[in-house]
């Protein structure tokens, strides 16, 4: 009975609030175009917004019709949407930004999930924010940053290791939620260094729950108008929970807080706030730190999985320009969404048109980052396009924000998440289900913060190539392709049966003939370095490598077989089975019960001369500081088990 008062009233209070409307003309802008906001339009769009669409979507819908400026109705009042660049700049960061330092939300919102007048993210008590801001920006030292990347770093290096250890304990591939992997990054990152303390698993998973929450609380309570919040009671009830909850969590993780843990810390209880305004301080800087960080590397790392020659460029690179640029360009070419929202705090002229004090601005960031008037083929993914021109940085939003009003910790976040990309981009490659939508058909929800519907899970290979040596006929094809078919990694097929068949060679040749035999090595040797540095950056398997053609040289061409030590591709494949840490070398060790003739493959006259040809082979990698194992299992399930601890070893 309660509820459907509730609803009963509230439907009558927004035909009373269109009424009064009526009476009254919109503000409006005479250069703005749009839509005429008449009762009828301003009920469509009411209906629109808080029942259909975000605001994204809602903006997107409107420039579309009306063009890169439009004037449309939202939660009561005259707002202009954009997503031009020239008029976005003037709005943010132009002569006239301090007129939009206030952002748009209902005071009603604020209250309920504890921003008003109180922090630094929503609050529009301008001397409180801006003695706030000062605060936080007082706090971001060279110090700080220099301590934020050196966390960072470290904490990618413990996540990897985390990855590492949960495949050996279960032998199989892992398999990641990206998204909450990587708030758990940016998450310790920011109580590491705002704060001075480190939270074990379980604790920081609940946080990252409470915040996820709070988010979903915060959308509700700002977007929707107070009049709307009772026909939505249970979501009511639920986001008033998830709202206390983050508050208390933060109260009590603050009480037992050392103010002078961290510079961020001490700066707060130096300026003499109350308690409740430092813990709205602190819950901001934990809400955002882990937030906007993990979202941004989320949409990097899948755009990366889909362009793989920029991950290899990546990979190649030290370039510190290059990988900030790649930063730069996902978050441009970001899914719909993000907003920023700011309110006119007094009348200005922007671009000859007058805008009046009360009027609100929604910026379609996305849209805007994907206008091709502004960007050339602007749906590609496309780092280099910073590099080559610098202004683009300037004429692009990110979801940081611009101006007085942005983000005042995002120059700290991409400190962060530089280590963190590098770092886990080179130790693993990253591979999306088969059936997942291409990144530019992700779909996202949220007004405020952007998140995608669907949460993908990555699996992860290490970088690293899996070399298989040893005499003919010991199993090493045959564990090619069971670990191919177990970890999805790329199976280079052994190289000497297709230069045979090229050279028209075959074993008796290879035994009989020094000097084809020479040749065919020779060229194996070619064909197996050029396929590898196509492979270099992938977990590979070889089956076969430079290795088997120079211990078939050296047991066949006699001393001729040292020319091919003069081959610079000989130098680059011994080079590159040397790095242990890229490259691991199993040698399989012969078995009785291995050794077939399937008519290409050279076969032994006894166990001894076959058995030679092992220790050929180990005296070659000890001769040239190769670092190798040995299979001595017959067994193909303990072969693999043995290669499987050794790829995801520490």
């Amino acid at each position: 009975m309660v509820s459907q008062l509730a609803i009963l009233g509230s439907l009558l209070f927004v035909v009373l609030s269109f009424l009064v409307n009526l009476i009254y003309k919109p503000i409006g802008c005479k250069n703005i175009p749009g839509p005429s906001l008449h009762l009828g339009t301003r009920f469509l769009m009411f209906i629109q917004l808080h029942f259909f669409q975000t605001v994204p979507v809602f903006t997107e819908f409107w420039c579309r019709r009306y063009g890169d400026t439009v004037g449309v109705w939202i939660n009561g009042g005259y707002t202009i949407a954009s997503c031009d660049a020239d008029f976005v700049q003037k709005i943010l960061g132009g002569t006239h930004a301090s007129n939009f330092i206030s952002r748009t939300g209902n005071d009603d919102g604020l209250k309920a999930i504890g921003m008003y007048q109180k922090g630094i993210i929503w609050n529009n008590d301008v001397p409180k924010w801006t003695l706030q801001r000062r605060i936080f920006q007082s706090g971001l030292s060279s110090n700080v940053r220099k301590k934020a990347f050196d966390v960072a770093l470290e904490n990618a290096r413990q996540e990897i290791k985390g990855i590492k250890a949960t495949a050996q304990d279960n032998n199989t591939v892992p398999t990641i939620d990206l998204l909450n992997f990587l708030r758990h990054s940016t998450l310790a990152i920011t109580l590491d260094v705002a704060l001075g303390i480190q939270l074990d698993r379980e604790r920081s998973q609940y946080l990252i729950d409470c915040i996820v929450d709070y988010f979903k609380a915060w959308e509700f309570f700002l977007m929707k108008p107070r009049f709307i919040w009772p026909l939505f009671p249970l979501r009511y009830f639920h986001h008033k929970k998830a709202v206390s909850k983050l508050q208390e969590l933060i109260r009590n993780l603050v009480s037992t807080l050392n103010s002078q843990a961290a510079p961020f810390l001490s700066h707060l209880h130096e300026n003499e706030l109350t308690i409740e305004e430092i813990n709205q301080c602190v819950l901001e800087m934990v809400l955002a730190g882990t937030d906007t960080s993990s979202v941004s590397l989320y949409y990097t790392f899948i755009l990366l999985t889909e362009n793989e020659k920029i991950q290899n460029q990546l990979l190649d690179s030290q370039d510190d320009s290059f990988l900030e640029s790649i930063l730069r360009e996902s978050m441009r070419i970001m899914p719909v969404g993000p907003v920023i929202i700011r309110k006119a705090i007094a009348d200005c002229d922007i671009s000859g048109t007058r805008i009046q004090a009360g009027t609100n601005i929604v910026i379609n960031v996305a849209r805007m980052n994907r206008h091709p008037k502004w960007f050339q083929d602007p749906l590609k993914f496309n780092p280099q396009r910073f590099q080559i021109n610098e202004d683009l940085a300037a004429l692009s939003a990110t979801m940081g924000g611009k101006g007085p009003r942005s983000c005042v910790g995002q120059n700290l976040a991409m400190v962060e998440m530089k280590p963190i990309l590098r770092e886990l981009m080179t130790a693993f490659k990253f591979t999306r289900e088969k059936d997942a939508k291409a990144f530019i058909e992700t779909e996202t929800k949220w007004d405020i913060a952007l998140q995608p519907v669907i949460r993908e899970k990555l699996t992860v290979l290490p970088r690293k190539g899996i070399v298989l040596v040893g005499a003919h006929s010991v199993g090493k094809s045959t564990l090619s392709k069971l670990i191919r078919s177990r970890i999805n990694a790329v199976l280079i097929d052994e190289t000497a049966r297709t230069v045979m068949k090229q050279l028209n060679m075959n074993a008796d040749l290879i035994k009989n003939d020094p000097e084809k035999s020479l040749n065919l090595q020779a060229s194996i040797i070619k064909f197996q370095c050029e396929r590898e540095e196509k492979f270099k950056h992938e977990c590979a398997i070889y089956d076969r490598s430079a290795l088997d053609a120079l211990v078939y040289a050296k047991s066949f061409c006699g001393k001729q077989w040292e020319s091919l030590l003069e081959m610079p591709e000989t130098n680059k494949c011994i080079e590159r089975y040397k790095q242990s840490d890229k490259y691991l070398v199993f040698i399989i060790e012969p078995h009785m019960e291995c050794l077939k003739d399937d008519g290409t493959r050279m076969m032994s006259n006894n166990y001894q001369e076959w058995k030679a040809f092992s220790e050929e082979f180990k005296i070659v990698m000890n001769d040239y500081k190769i670092n190798y194992r040995v299979i001595n299992e017959l067994d193909l399930e303990q072969r693999f088990s043995i290669v499987f601890q050794a790829l995801f070893g520490m």
